[in-house]
């Protein structure tokens, strides 16, 4: 009983929907509802009133579970808020939670780190509830560079790059969220804003840029569409683990006896009812959990292989999605006739 005399009673509505599903894309925000009804012993005019006096009763938190434990994310009674470090400048609870029946949880400038199943807990005096909700974050940034060399991209080409390789030109917003999840590139790239950056996690000579000794994205700042430069390309596919599939199809390895050149992996898939994936495509299929340490063909002329269990024969014990390149100074793809396996995209209609 609060010290108007009125009795609350909470109780679940969106908290009962357990274990929904949201999906939302990488730099992007989220809602996670945590909605919630209170019964009193009559809803007069001083019921209301007494309610909105009680709102530095109503403690709310916020946690994400994971598999080493429940990490909290936000705590707030009374207008304070503690936010764990990871989640500042980017969660937000809505004001008057228990006026509105609502504690719905806002993040903002989502990462893939930001995906997994997350509770929200309501305390109003003795009563206690929880529930939870699943946030799933699609979309990666991927680094792209012309078959002919290093830095030979001006703008256009650089749109256009990103646009055959199945993805679009990635904003600064969405390069900054892969740097957080642990990108580590040091390739000047274009943006979609027409700026050139590149993300380190990892200082070291050479990659300094205008940071110095201190990781995070460099820019160049705006430059002239005539310059020169790698590209940074985004694609954001709703991938369902653990059969690959994008909206419009999957990506899958052929069964093969042998290896294949360029023009055999294209009949190859061709012969399964399918074309070569893009790069994007398989980008998107290794974000989904695709792991396979075989070379494998794409539509580009690249060859490329996905990596998400690391071991030192695969991927020299890192996770990404490998490019076999050329020349010892990661340029060039390649040679067409070289024999490697295939990745194909079958589209559904």
């Amino acid at each position: 009983m609060d010290r108007f005399g009125q009795y609350w009673t909470l109780k679940q509505t969106s908290l009962g929907i357990l274990m929904r599903d949201l999906r939302a894309p990488l730099a992007g925000h989220a809602l996670l509802p945590c909605h919630f009804s209170i019964s009193s012993d009559s809803l007069t005019t001083s019921t209301l009133k007494a309610l909105e006096s009680s709102e530095d009763q109503l403690r709310i938190k916020w946690t994400k579970l994971e598999d080493n434990g429940e990490k909290l994310v936000v705590v707030a009674q009374g207008g304070k808020m503690k936010v764990e470090k990871k989640y500042w400048d980017r969660v937000k609870l809505s004001s008057s939670p228990l006026l509105h029946r609502d504690s719905s949880l806002m993040i903002d400038k989502l990462r893939v780190s930001d995906a997994g199943l997350y509770r929200c807990e309501l305390m109003l005096d003795m009563e206690n509830i929880q529930g939870t909700v699943s946030l799933n974050v699609t979309g990666v940034v991927f680094h792209y560079r012309s078959k002919s060399d290093r830095y030979s991209l001006d703008f256009p080409s650089a749109v256009a790059a990103c646009l055959s390789a199945g993805a679009a030109i990635a904003t600064p917003e969405e390069l900054s969220a892969a740097y957080e999840d642990g990108l580590d590139q040091c390739d000047a790239g274009w943006l979609a804003d027409q700026t050139v950056r590149y993300p380190i996690n990892m200082p070291r000579p050479g990659c300094a840029g205008d940071l110095m000794g201190k990781p995070g994205v460099r820019t160049y700042g705006v430059r002239e569409s005539s310059e020169k430069y790698d590209v940074y390309c985004f694609i954001d596919q709703v991938i369902i683990i653990p059969m690959f599939s994008l909206p419009k199809g999957e990506v899958f390895y052929p069964p093969i006896k042998e290896k294949l050149t360029f023009e055999q992996a294209t009949a190859e898939c061709e012969k399964h009812g399918t074309v070569l994936a893009s790069p994007g495509q398989l980008f998107a299929a290794w974000r989904a959990g695709l792991n396979r340490c075989d070379n494998g063909w794409l539509s580009d002329g690249s060859v490329r292989y996905p990596i998400n269990i690391p071991k030192p024969q695969c991927g020299r014990g890192q996770v990404g999605v490998r490019t076999l390149y050329k020349f010892e100074n990661q340029t060039g793809y390649p040679d067409p006739n070289d024999k490697h396996g295939a990745y194909c995209f079958k589209g559904k209609t």
